[in-house]
């Protein structure tokens, strides 16, 4: 396993995807990695598209810029997928996790997927569809550059303020895309 990896996050504001981001990178530090994650805005509205970038290294991490190249992908919305270019620059054999029932049949085929309900999964779990835990669950389990207890540490720290009631929904979120992703017999190449 490589020792730095880079992921982009895509959704759209109020989606949780700045938050998924800083969860990764919180998760990555539990675990032991150095990391870094920030956002980019266009306007700043529900709604809106947005991307976060999340670095995880064995070594420190001197780069501070956008992701050009990175090794995955998560796309919170697939409504994205016909207005924004959002597997461009993504390494042969990278990894995208879409928040869908299935991969679509026009995309890549040089790539990993992971297709997942992570709305409906989030709907059931935290009350809302919320699809970011549920994705990094997957994500998680489908690269092993994290691991699930680091995740579920990070979900408890970073939502203490919110309650225990929201904490353990989203460690059950989370869990579950994690479970999803690891009893899938294999990735759709």
């Amino acid at each position: 396993m490589s020792s730095f990896h880079e992921i982009r996050l895509h959704g759209r504001g109020g989606q949780g995807t700045v938050s998924a981001a800083a969860l990764l990178a919180l998760t990555a530090f539990e675990d032991g990695f150095e990391s870094q994650a920030f956002p980019k805005f266009g306007s700043e509205r529900r709604g809106a598209p947005v991307e976060a970038y999340v670095r995880i290294s064995r070594s420190v991490i001197r780069a501070h810029n956008q992701l050009y190249r990175p090794d995955a992908v998560v796309i919170q919305d697939t409504g994205l997928l016909r207005s924004e270019p959002l597997l461009r620059g993504l390494k042969p054999g990278g990894l995208i996790v879409l928040n869908a029932t299935e991969k679509p049949a026009d995309m890549g085929h040089s790539f990993r997927w992971i297709s997942l309900p992570a709305s409906q999964i989030g709907e059931r779990h935290i009350g809302r569809p919320l699809p970011n835990t549920v994705l990094l669950g997957a994500l998680a389990a489908g690269t092993g550059w994290v691991s699930l207890r680091a995740l579920e540490r990070a979900i408890t720290d970073h939502l203490s303020s919110k309650g225990e009631t929201v904490v353990n929904a989203n460690i059950e979120a989370v869990r579950e895309g994690y479970l999803f992703t690891s009893n899938e017999e294999e990735l759709v190449l």
